[in-house]
Formats: structure tokens, C-alpha cells, sequence
């Protein structure tokens, strides 16, 4: 794992003069492209143009990859893909030695692209370089610059922000969020740029809240309004039924916000249970109790939902049933068209093979384990992932890092950590009985 820098690890902050110093000296290397021959110069930028279309494709689809569901190195697209970039990679590394300049002119007309070579491992070790990819990580979709920051492998990256942040760069809640992902800042260092005011107030005391900060704690719960930050405030609660009770009260009908009955649903609190087949967290409020008696309604509603509006079903249906489903997210459109995976569910329902005895998870009972199962899944989508995260580390009292920007082996790492604690297992498969192991 990588090492947490403190106070005591800090070097020479860098200013904002020292990043617009490494923009002008990479902007200065565009100049020197005119010296070029005009033929060699078209040539590079021809064959540059190829190699941006594939690899824009290619990162586009690690991205989708990653939200589909578990990044699993037994992933054959992803392996392929993976070396697919690795060969391009190379590719703009020879243009890089023949001429910075037609790597550096990336920056407008491919920043993705540009981001991803300035954050690698081998351009980024000259610094000048790092900074520059850095500075335009706000300009990219949030998903797309949060992948390439917390996946990359450049040792120094860690260090470079955190001095920009000592330095007074004026930098967007992105780059706290990626060094919160990658677990590399001090609780001393969130506490040195709180007091400093380096980012929001709130984002600040959020993160100390999950490493078990009291202050933070206290304060979230001060200053947060109905549902804002509810996963994070109810990890910092003993009795949190109650808590929950007390906040927004014991009718279903009293709660407008679908994600507040959501966390209730995930509570297991029984003046919940009433389940609303039309709330946009429907497929998520199914997953979490993982009940059958509401599937034949659900099949219904399937059948009069076109393959798009119907998928996320699918994914819920399969979370909860695994194996005993007769087709699974990734039939979708390949091995069956939507008109046969709505006949194989309306037999299955028929024939009354949905029943199960108690609420399921990958065809399997509703524990840690399975939980774990399904964290690990690859038809697993991070839409769900995120609620049965929730799920676990609400009911075994154990906050894991977790988000599907992190690199496979940090996710398993976080994520196994849990197996091998025998209390968070009891703790989570006594939850029904309100049971509370150790307090």
C-alpha cells in the first residue's frame, strides 16, 4: 500500500509561480516545432492523430469497465485493453524523446490524453511535466480525471499535490478527494489545512469524520442539513435506528427524499418496509432487503420497460439471485435480445423458481460474505456497489475505503480486510436481531 505523508514529510511548497513556470516551459517547446521539417512534422502529427483516436476509445472503455462492475485482472477486454495502452503508451513516449513539443501541444487539442502521459509514470518523474498534467485535471469530466489521479502509478504524485496545497495553489476538491482515495494524507495534515482553510470547510471535517476525528465527527452533525452526508453521519452513531427515528421520524410517508428511505431500507427498520415498485431507488431499495415476494410485480414492470430503462433491474434481479437467475447484465444484447431475456423471466417467475426463504444475495442467504461476493462481481455495477459498501460498513461498524476509481488491488486489499475480522462477520449476520457485538 502507499505510505501516508505527514506534517514532519513535507518539502519545498510549490507556488503558483512554480506551476505557471512549468506551463510556460511547456508551452515554450511548441515554438520549437517550427524548426521542424513541414513533411517529418505532418508525418509525427498523423500518426499521433491515429494513435489518440484508439487511445481515447481505450480509456473511454477502462472508465465504463470500472463502472460496469469489479476491475478483475480475469477480466479478458480489460487485459487486452491494458496492453493495448501499454503499446500506445510507448508509441508517445518515442515522440516524447524526438520532440516535447508534439506531446505538450496535447494539452488542446487531446487533454485527457495529455493528463494521462503527464501523470504517467515515466514523463511525470520530471516534475515540470506532473504539474502541468495537473493543471488541467479540472477541465476534464470528474470520473475521467478522479481514474487517472487515484490509478496512477507515479510514486511522487502524492507529495507534488500536497505541496501545491502548502504552496497556496488554489486547487479544486478533486485533488483532496484522490489523496483521501489513494490514502495517503495525515489526519494531521487535514487538520493542518482545515485550520488553514486550503478547501472547503465541510469537505474537510467530512474526511476527518471517516477517520475517526471527534471534532469532525461533532461537528458534521452540526452542521449538516436532513439527508447531507447521512452515510457519513450515521457511521459516527452507536444506536442508529434510533438516531434515524429521531431525525426524520417513523411513517414512509413523512420522507420525501428516496435516498433517505433508501438508507432506512438499509437500516432494516420496519416502519420502512413498505416497498414503492415506482421510486427511482426501487432497483437499490429491492437490492438491499433482497426479498422475493415483490419479484413477480418487478417482472411486470420489466416487460413494460424498453432494454435501456430495463437494465437496472436486471442488475438488482441478479444481485439478489446470482446464478439462479436465468440470464444475467452481461446477456444483455449479445447472447439474447430483450424480447427473450423478458420470456425466461416471466417462465422463471411462473414457475415459482424466485422463492427463496430468506433475503438472498447472489442466489445465496444475505451475509458478509455474499456481500463481499458481490463486491468482488464483475456484472456488479458501481451503482450498486456504493449501497452494498454502505451495507457492510454500516452493519459491521467498519468504515473501508472504497470507490471504483480505486486500482483492483486496492480494492481488494480494503475490501478483504473485512473477511478476516471475525466480529465484523457477527456483527453483520446479527444485524435482523438488532444485535450490537461489542458495545
Amino acid at each position: 500500500m502507499r505510505q501516508k505523508i505527514g506534517i514532519d514529510q513535507l518539502n519545498q511548497p510549490i507556488t503558483n509561480e512554480d506551476l505557471e513556470l512549468a506551463i510556460t516551459n511547456a508551452e515554450s517547446t511548441l515554438t520549437l516545432l517550427d524548426e521542424l521539417p513541414i513533411k517529418w512534422l505532418d508525418m509525427c502529427n498523423e500518426k499521433l492523430s491515429l494513435a489518440s483516436e484508439t487511445l481515447g476509445f481505450l480509456l473511454k472503455q477502462r472508465l465504463q469497465v470500472h463502472k460496469r462492475g469489479y476491475p478483475s485482472v480475469k477480466l479478458e477486454y480489460l487485459a487486452l485493453a491494458e496492453r493495448q495502452i501499454e503499446d500506445l503508451k510507448n508509441v508517445y513516449l518515442s515522440f516524447y524523446r524526438l520532440a516535447p513539443g508534439l506531446i505538450h501541444q496535447l494539452k488542446q487539442s487531446e487533454p485527457t490524453i495529455y493528463a494521462w502521459l503527464m501523470l504517467n509514470s515515466e514523463i511525470g518523474q520530471e516534475q515540470e511535466n506532473l504539474l502541468c498534467g495537473l493543471s488541467i485535471l479540472d477541465d476534464l469530466d470528474y470520473q475521467t480525471a478522479k481514474l487517472l489521479v487515484v490509478q496512477s502509478s507515479l510514486s511522487g504524485i502524492d507529495s507534488v499535490v500536497i505541496e501545491m496545497v502548502e504552496g497556496g495553489c488554489k486547487l479544486p476538491l478533486l485533488y483532496l478527494e484522490c489523496l483521501q482515495l489513494r490514502q495517503t494524507v495525515t489526519v494531521g495534515l487535514l487538520k493542518r489545512w482545515l485550520k488553514d482553510k486550503r478547501f472547503s470547510e465541510h469537505k474537510t471535517h467530512l474526511f476527518l469524520s471517516l477517520q475517526n476525528d471527534a471534532e469532525s465527527v461533532v461537528w458534521l452533525a452540526e452542521n449538516s442539513n436532513s439527508s447531507q452526508n447521512l452515510f457519513e453521519r450515521l457511521l459516527a452513531k452507536e444506536d442508529r435506528g434510533t438516531w434515524f427515528r429521531k431525525e426524520f421520524g417513523t411513517s414512509i410517508d413523512s420522507v420525501s427524499d428516496p435516498e433517505v428511505v433508501t438508507f432506512a431500507k438499509l437500516l432494516e427498520l420496519k416502519e420502512f418496509e413498505s416497498f414503492n415498485l415506482s421510486s427511482v431507488q426501487a432497483p437499490f431499495d429491492f437490492v438491499l432487503h433482497g426479498l422475493n415476494e415483490h419479484v413477480p410485480k418487478i417482472v411486470e414492470l420489466v416487460s413494460s420497460l424498453d432494454e435501456f430503462e430495463g437494465e437496472d433491474w436486471i442488475q438488482a434481479l441478479y444481485i439478489v439471485y446470482g446464478k439462479r437467475l436465468p440470464v444475467t447484465p452481461k446477456n444483455l444484447g449479445i447472447d439474447f435480445e430483450w424480447h427473450e431475456i423478458l420470456e425466461k423471466l416471466k417462465e422463471w417467475v411462473e414457475i415459482g423458481a424466485y422463492r427463496q426463504a430468506s433475503p438472498g444475495r447472489l442466489g445465496q442467504p444475505l451475509t458478509l460474505e455474499t456481500s463481499i461476493q458481490a463486491m468482488f462481481d464483475t456484472q456488479v455495477s458501481a451503482a450498486f456497489r456504493v449501497w452494498i459498501w454502505r451495507q457492510v460498513c454500516l452493519h459491521t461498524r467498519s468504515y473501508i475505503p472504497w470507490d471504483m476509481a480505486m486500482p483492483v488491488h486496492q480494492q481488494e486489499w480494503n475490501i478483504t480486510r473485512l473477511t478476516q475480522n471475525s466480529t465484523a462477520s457477527e456483527r453483520f449476520n446479527l444485524r435482523n436481531n438488532n444485535a450490537v457485538v461489542g458495545y
